[in-house]
């Protein structure tokens, strides 16, 4: 089902995030439909969890998938960069991911979400390896620093702070240059 300001699992997206106790009848009325037809498709509060949760993974999953993360490692950084783009618009999705505890019990999903580091992990490995990424760090840590990173360019955008087009070459730079100045900035 499709309003003139997207899908109705989007917008229950962005009405969660706004109010992360809203009701069924509250999520209708953000998204302009009945709460008879959001009951007839999402028969519970928690069934309308699963079906955001599920839509976010399966858009997170096609993000990581169109990146190229089996790219040899000396095109690390190029894949990085594929995986940034695709997946800073998807902010509302992964901070509902993160944040909503109601979905704790949804141990496939959380298994599908949980395998895509993996994915990033063996990247950044194979682009240690290839040495154009930093050994003295623990690939998990950088994947980690990745994910905080995209949620931050995210939140940056949406508060006005930085163009879409802008942030996955500043996070990338930032990830790969640090913050500490180079003889060029001395």
């Amino acid at each position: 089902m499709r309003g003139s300001s997207g899908t109705l699992v989007e917008i229950a997206t962005q009405a969660l995030l706004a109010n992360p106790t809203a009701s069924l009848a509250e999520v209708a009325t953000a998204a302009g439909v009945s709460r008879t037809t959001l009951h007839r498709l999402y028969p519970t509060r928690r069934a309308l969890l699963v079906a955001v949760a599920t839509e976010a993974v399966d858009r997170v999953e096609h993000a990581y998938t169109n990146a190229g993360l089996a790219a040899p490692g000396e095109e690390a950084e190029a894949a990085l960069r594929r995986l940034l783009t695709a997946l800073i618009p998807l902010g509302p999705q992964l901070e509902f991911i993160h944040r909503e505890r109601g979905l704790d019990e949804e141990h496939a999903l959380h298994a599908r979400f949980d395998a895509l580091d993996d994915l990033v992990v063996d990247l950044v490995k194979r682009g240690q390896r290839a040495r154009v990424l930093r050994s003295d760090l623990a690939a998990w840590w950088i994947v980690s620093s990745l994910n905080g990173a995209v949620y931050g360019a995210w939140e940056s955008i949406e508060l006005g702070r930085l163009a879409p087009r802008d942030a996955p070459g500043m996070v990338l730079s930032t990830l790969l240059d640090g913050i500490r100045t180079g003889p060029a900035d001395s």
